[in-house]
């Protein structure tokens, strides 16, 4: 079932909530975006050797957007674009030259699939204006991963303590279900042999260390990516009976399946220590924006700018989930943060004066990513409720 979380907003001045009027105006807005359908970002053999099955071969290489999934990204920033089409951002008798003006594509520059998909939101956000994405020059992007740097040092045992009450919220028995599904898909003898095998998907998944950052061992970790590639080998549009399933029954068995990359996240990413130190300067970055303060870690943005594009990572959705305290899921789609899901920042003036930031999600169904066909946003839109204050004073 879709969870609609309620649509009260934090209000930039006066506390409460204001619904829209005649005279709201969108003022600037924030749109955090994954990339399109990408092939695992291991190789089949790899996967095989993980998870004891064999894996189809894909037309690009591990990790990298597929053109399908690129034709999918498209239609999705398309119907984003079309969604806000009455609003004085995205006026159609705008020049391109207050288009360029007035907004900024940022990208993580650490994968080709993500600098991919901010050329696709730079072509698609403004048709015909030959909008240009931007990305860093550097091999790491603190916006999108400060992990391991100064800027994200994380406090191991605030984290810790974070995991363990996790694993006492690990929603069940979805999760324990999904985990034993893709045992019985995948490696049906993988917890038989002695010792038991790295196939075993129902180990316990624990937190470790690895020079310093912390990572997960276990059951989740195989079961959630072995998950998450079966459904972008669905979207992509390639069968699924060479793992024994049906047609018709690829629908249940993804959503019977996803719940442990779910439990994946909600094991590490999720984390407000984790997604802290990997993505605190991103939420920063964004109440700044939306504050009309200064944003120093993404260059390009200045008085005039007001769209914002970045071009990320589930695992960057995932942060914002644990930073701002919302959460989502869908109905007909099991990936909360699948391929060209966005979530979008929205700053509101009232006639009154007052400011209020709503936010919002958009994305395509499991069916919608495998045709490339752009979402019906008026009927699928989540409104969220952030948990915490917005705007600064």
């Amino acid at each position: 079932m879709i969870r609609r979380i309620c649509s009260l907003v934090v209000l930039f001045a006066l506390g409460g909530c204001a619904s829209q009027t005649q005279g709201d105006v969108l003022e600037k807005v924030v749109f955090l975006g994954r990339h399109g359908i990408r092939s695992p970002t291991v190789s089949p053999q790899e996967m095989q050797r993980r998870t004891g099955h064999a894996w189809p071969v894909w037309s690009v290489a591990p990790g990298e957007m597929t053109d399908h999934g690129a034709e999918a990204l498209g239609a999705m920033v398309q119907a984003v674009r079309e969604n806000y089409s009455q609003t004085a951002l995205f006026q159609s008798s705008q020049s391109c030259q207050t288009v360029k003006q007035e907004t900024v594509v940022w990208a993580d520059t650490a994968d080709h699939r993500t600098r991919q998909t901010g050329e696709v939101w730079a072509k698609e956000i403004a048709p015909g204006c030959s909008l240009q994405a931007g990305w860093a020059s550097t091999a790491i992007d603190l916006v999108f991963n400060a992990l391991g740097s100064q800027a994200g040092s994380v406090d191991s045992a605030a984290l810790e303590r974070e995991f363990e009450t996790a694993k006492t919220t690990l929603p069940e028995p979805d999760s324990d279900a999904a985990l034993k599904a893709l045992q019985g898909l995948l490696a049906p003898k993988g917890c038989i042999e002695k010792p038991v095998s790295s196939q075993c998907l129902t180990t316990s998944t624990t937190l470790e260390w690895k020079k310093g950052m912390p990572r997960l061992k276990g059951g989740f970790v195989t079961g959630g990516m072995a998950a998450e590639s079966l459904l972008l080998t669905y979207a992509e549009g390639m069968s699924l009976t060479d793992f024994g399933i049906a047609e018709k029954d690829v629908p249940h068995v993804l959503e019977t399946v996803m719940p442990a990359h779910e439990a994946e996240n909600h094991l590490l990413r999720r984390l407000p220590e984790y997604a802290r130190a990997r993505n605190g300067i991103m939420a920063e970055s964004i109440r700044a924006f939306l504050s009309d303060k200064l944003v120093y870690a993404i260059p390009g943005i200045l008085p005039s700018t007001k769209v914002l594009v970045l071009a990320g990572h589930d695992t960057n959705l995932a942060a914002m989930m644990a930073l701002f305290g919302v959460g989502w899921s869908f109905a007909d789609q099991p990936d909360s943060t699948a391929p060209n899901t966005v979530l979008a920042f929205e700053r509101w003036r009232h006639s009154d004066g007052t400011r209020e930031v709503r936010l919002k999600v958009f994305h395509q169904s499991l069916e919608e990513l495998r045709k490339a066909r752009a979402p019906d946003i008026g009927k699928s839109v989540i409104t969220l409720s952030p948990a915490q204050t917005f705007l600064a004073p």
